[in-house]
């Protein structure tokens, strides 16, 4: 699956459009130091202030907490098993631009009170699930900035759960060395499944 592709398919499971700051960041990638650094801590960031980039300890586990209800574990890995929480801190942190990552903080803001007020935490994960799909759906202009907040966020752990290297190889058609190019072929050629790379 390309970058585009990845865009695509985030902009069609969220029903949104993609902002551009988020295309931006998919289409340009990370730097190899940024890689590196990244690779480097592997599962390390808990709730080390430390090793975090954009996110409070505090707000760290909830970006957990709602990536897994977003993308919890069944057949395939959760999001914090992928560790997209970890690449959502380092990009909001160290590849977007100021002003994004102000706007974000605000929103962000905005929707840990509208989750606070739900006692989001205290609910069953079915619960969980059907607060964030509400909120999504709302149309109340009270809740417009933790809306933005969570369509954002939405976006990003799609897209990066989809660009990961254990997704790309295990659960998507994943062929590094490319062989002869069929422009026009069935799905059921490649297992229904859409190509990695």
């Amino acid at each position: 699956m390309n970058r585009r592709e990845v865009l695509r398919y985030t902009a069609w499971i969220t029903g949104t459009a993609v902002s551009a700051s988020l295309a931006s960041a998919i289409l340009s990638g990370c730097s190899e130091q940024s890689a590196e650094q990244n690779q480097a801590k592997g599962t390390g960031i808990s709730a080390n202030s430390n090793l975090l980039h954009f996110f409070t300890p505090e707000q760290f586990a909830l970006v957990g907490l709602l990536a897994d209800t977003i993308l919890p574990r069944t057949d395939s890995p959760s999001a914090t098993d992928v560790k997209v929480h970890v690449t959502l801190d380092s990009m909001l942190g160290q590849i977007f631009d100021s002003n994004y990552q102000a706007t974000f903080k605000t929103q962000w803001l905005a929707l840990e009170r509208y989750l606070g007020q739900q006692k989001f935490l205290q609910l069953s994960p079915t619960d969980q699930v059907e607060t964030l799909k509400s909120l999504e759906l709302s149309q109340s202009e009270d809740v417009t900035s933790a809306k933005k907040a969570l369509v954002e966020f939405k976006q990003q752990v799609i897209a990066y759960y989809l660009t990961t290297e254990e997704i790309g190889e295990k659960f998507l058609n994943y062929l590094p060395i490319p062989g002869f190019y069929k422009p026009c072929i069935s799905v059921n050629e490649v297992n229904n499944k859409a190509w990695a790379l």
